[in-house]
């Protein structure tokens, strides 16, 4: 999930597609978030439950800077199982897990490059010393999950970008206005790793690595436009995830777990939908994927 442009829905959309590929295709989901906002973890965890996992070292951050010279151990200390405050039964075969996001994640880059620059004089070959062990740090945990979703910061940082190479497929949620079409061609090209959009323009949509999802959408005159003007540029989903409040009440943890029907109300049919049509008929457990 990812998008240079903040405040469009990414952790929501993020939290939203783990409960339902967990609920309706049994998905063993982990979300790992690495936006410094923490968001997801919020939404999946709570506040209390967060404060614990950063007290206790048990955060992406310290997950990158404990492990990253070390041979591959077990990481399960740093992972929270059973998270999400949708209800499921005990037998059923999906469950939600988070890596909890850290608001030190960028400071702990900053660190990870210092350290490495005093054995290199190259910043560019260090930085992408960095960005690569972090890639496969990320890619470790797919051994061990049906689904992986990575909750990135609209900024470009070196865990969003190793993200960005390392995703099977990104979701770009947007909100339907005109500044949304310069943050959409701006990440297109960071995903296609073009340099211009006449660049990008000779990628067929079909072929993109990339959808987009309209997201907050009240269905205007003025938004059915835009629509179809980023509709000549770049992949939309067919979805349409509509401004409700019970998608705004998501954000909210409860610590009393409820059925996914009734953390999502009114909202559940447009769930249905995006859960439909990005993970379309159930696959093998053993095929894992990054997104």
């Amino acid at each position: 999930m990812t998008n240079r442009k903040g405040g469009v829905g990414k952790s929501t959309m993020a939290v939203m597609l783990a409960h339902a590929a967990a609920a309706w295709s049994g998905r063993r989901v982990l979300v790992m978030d690495l936006d410094t906002q923490c968001n997801a973890s919020l939404m999946l965890i709570g506040g209390e439950r967060w404060e614990k996992a950063c007290r206790s070292g048990h955060t992406i951050s310290d997950y990158f800077y404990d492990r990253f010279d070390k041979v591959a151990e077990d990481e399960s200390a740093y992972v929270v199982n059973n998270a999400g405050d949708v209800a499921r039964a005990r037998t059923a075969p999906g469950a939600v897990s988070l890596l909890p996001g850290s608001q030190r994640l960028e400071d702990i880059q900053g660190e990870l490059l210092l350290k490495h620059s005093k054995k290199d004089l190259d910043a560019d070959a260090v930085a992408v010393q960095v960005r690569g062990r972090m890639k496969r740090l990320m890619r470790h945990f797919g051994m061990d999950f049906d689904l992986v979703i990575l909750d990135c910061p609209p900024g470009l940082s070196f865990a969003a970008l190793a993200a960005l190479d390392l995703a099977n497929h990104v979701l770009v949620p947007f909100r339907p206005d005109f500044v949304s079409q310069f943050a959409l061609d701006r990440v297109a090209m960071l995903i296609e790793g073009v340099e211009t959009s006449e660049q990008l323009a000779t990628i067929p949509l079909g072929k993109r690595r990339y959808s987009c999802l309209p997201n907050c959408w009240t269905g205007d005159g003025y938004e059915r436009l835009l629509i179809d003007q980023l509709a000549l540029d770049h992949p939309l989903l067919n979805t349409r995830i509509p401004l409700l409040a019970s998608i705004a009440r998501a954000f909210d943890w409860e610590e009393t777990k409820k059925t996914i029907e009734e953390k999502y109300a009114d909202a559940l049919p447009h769930l249905r939908e995006l859960h439909h049509e990005i993970m379309g008929a159930p696959e093998p457990r053993a095929r894992t994927a990054h997104a």
